[in-house]
């Protein structure tokens, strides 16, 4: 019996129970059109435990002879911070599982939904909108676009870090900052 998915796609009934996914796509060089296949986006398996959207206003402060002149130049660039979990390391038939190795009896966590989700976000990092050669040069340098509530900001990873404590063996701690290079924003109303 498969381990179902908690979102299936938009027409699923999720966003009607609160369960709006963060997802993730590539974008080519134009930033409008997605490099993936048609209806292949990355959902997170689970949803960070906080986002937060960072925006400030740019103001630049000018000293004349006659005193100070402000010029207000709308927002400066934005940031999206999330820190989240990774579900929990859960294989068929065993249950949780802490154990790296393959060896072990029933399989290790590398065999998990959770985990190939978490790899597939660390993919992404890495490439971080580009796509490689076969000699490992950029080809095509794209952006990331990533969805959530209320629009979509596309941009690029500025950091990632996973760490991995005792207290909780069978999932892993993760925190990312984007760098937002342009918003896109959906107003939802209840007509």
């Amino acid at each position: 019996m498969p381990i179902p998915s908690a979102f299936h796609g938009p027409d699923d009934g999720a966003l009607r129970l609160n369960r709006t996914p963060l997802v993730f796509d590539i974008l080519g060089p134009d930033l409008v059109h997605s490099i993936l296949p048609d209806r292949v986006r990355l959902v997170l398996h689970t949803n960070p435990s906080s986002l937060k959207v960072n925006k400030q206003r740019q103001v630049d402060r000018i000293q004349t002879l006659g005193g100070f002149v402000e010029q207000h130049w709308g927002d400066a660039t934005q940031e999206v911070s999330a820190d989240g979990t990774t579900g929990g390391l859960v294989r068929l038939y065993t249950g949780l599982t802490s154990a790296t190795s393959s060896a072990v009896a029933g399989g290790s966590r590398r065999e998990t939904i959770a985990y190939d989700k978490f790899l597939d976000i660390m993919a992404m990092f890495h490439s971080n909108g580009a796509v490689h050669d076969a000699f490992g040069n950029i080809a095509i340098q794209g952006a990331i676009k990533l969805t959530f509530d209320e629009g979509s900001y596309i941009g690029w990873f500025q950091n990632f870090s996973m760490s991995e404590s005792a207290e909780t063996p069978y999932r892993f701690t993760y925190s990312f900052s984007f760098i937002v290079s342009k918003e896109i924003t959906t107003w939802r109303t209840t007509r």
